[in-house]
């Protein structure tokens, strides 16, 4: 921020908000919903831009900043999914996160495994860990954390997570019950959010995990991060080679008032230099792929980023104008499920009920 200030002229002040996700969105949108002017700009997460977006509280940006030349050098699927809505342009992606797979490489030669390259790997890795209080995978599957793994594992089967009829979306969910069912995963995990999980995958308690790329600096804060300890690797063999990613964006409220000023800052952030500042000086993933791809640019784990880009389909998350309710209400039916509370049968009445009240009403 500084650096922007000094290249753009102007001040900057910073309000911080909630770390908690849910306090950070009910804050924001007290803020939105009041008419409050005296936050022009405001950094959102997928969960909140597919919420607010819908509402009338952001101006849309394609004709001053998210021009078609700039908005090119973006992911173009991510942009219509999360990031418009009627043709508009609401935000301003600056952080981009892929739903990387993580590997604890002194387990896997303990397991005599170079690398996890399909899934029966994974069931000789948990045999080998079998009694000792380590588990091949982590995730978690607390209830509103858990659609993100759900939605990457039915990308994984090619299924459709907006349809539960789908035998390849069933497939999905099934396997999902069995490694809890088979032990390949801890019950735990039930209550694990992010923060949760990566505490005990640093710990050494898990063989892998599916997790975003900007956990790397936690673990280099943690002194297990390398080749030889914790590390981003390819994925295991799935139908289909696709993953998951998000973003941290910026939206303008549309009651600022200071626009012009606000305007100038989003020009400039969205342009190349100030996004290859931005990873250079954060440590973190800008959005921009001219700048991931440019081979001046140089960031830890960055190589394993490219290849990703190069190997898979990046998708974003299925989300909605109520996401909160809706995640919460998938993870809901999942926990039941996988718990044996609710039949197979039940679980995928559950869910489809849950997309529809969701995703295909026509309020949006």
């Amino acid at each position: 921020m500084s650096q922007a200030e000094k290249d753009l002229g102007i001040k900057i002040h910073i309000e911080k908000c909630p770390a908690n996700a849910d306090n950070r969105q009910a804050k924001i949108a007290t803020l939105l919903t009041s008419g409050d002017d005296s936050v022009d700009l405001i950094t959102v997460n997928d969960e909140m831009i597919s919420e607010f977006k819908h509402k009338g509280f952001l101006l849309p940006l394609e004709d001053t900043v998210m021009t078609e030349e700039t908005a090119a050098n973006f992911l173009q699927e991510y942009l219509k999914e999360i990031c418009m809505s009627d043709g508009h342009i609401f935000s301003v992606p600056f952080r981009m996160d892929i739903m990387a797979f993580w590997v604890n490489q002194e387990l896997l030669d303990q397991a005599g495994l170079d690398r996890l390259s399909c899934l029966s790997d994974l069931e000789i890795l948990q045999k080998k860990l079998q009694n000792t209080g380590k588990y091949a995978y982590g995730d978690a599957w607390e209830i509103s954390y858990i659609y993100n793994s759900i939605s990457e594992y039915v990308d994984f089967f090619g299924g459709d997570y907006t349809d539960w009829t789908d035998p390849k979306t069933r497939e999905a969910a099934e396997y999902m019950k069995r490694m809890l069912d088979t032990g390949m995963i801890s019950e735990e995990n039930l209550i694990d959010q992010h923060d949760q999980l990566n505490e005990k995958f640093i710990n050494g308690q898990y063989g892998c995990m599916f997790m975003y790329t900007g956990v790397l600096s936690t673990f280099q804060n943690a002194g297990v991060y390398g080749k030889d300890k914790i590390h981003m690797a390819p994925f295991p063999e799935f139908d289909e080679k696709v993953t998951n990613i998000a973003t941290w964006q910026y939206v303008l409220n549309k009651n600022s008032d200071h626009k012009e000023a606000a305007l100038k800052f989003l020009q400039y952030v969205s342009g190349y230099e100030a996004s290859k500042n931005y990873g250079q000086l954060t440590k973190m993933c800008p959005a921009r792929l001219d700048v991931i791809e440019d081979k001046n640019f140089d960031l830890d784990g960055i190589e394993m980023i490219r290849q990703y880009l190069k190997d898979y389909k990046l998708k974003a998350r299925p989300l909605c104008a109520d996401s909160i309710e809706a995640v919460s209400t998938m993870g809901t039916e999942f926990q039941k499920y996988v718990l044996g509370q609710k039949t197979e049968a039940e679980f995928f009445t559950g869910a489809q009920n849950c997309i529809d009240q969701y995703y295909k009403k026509a309020s949006y």
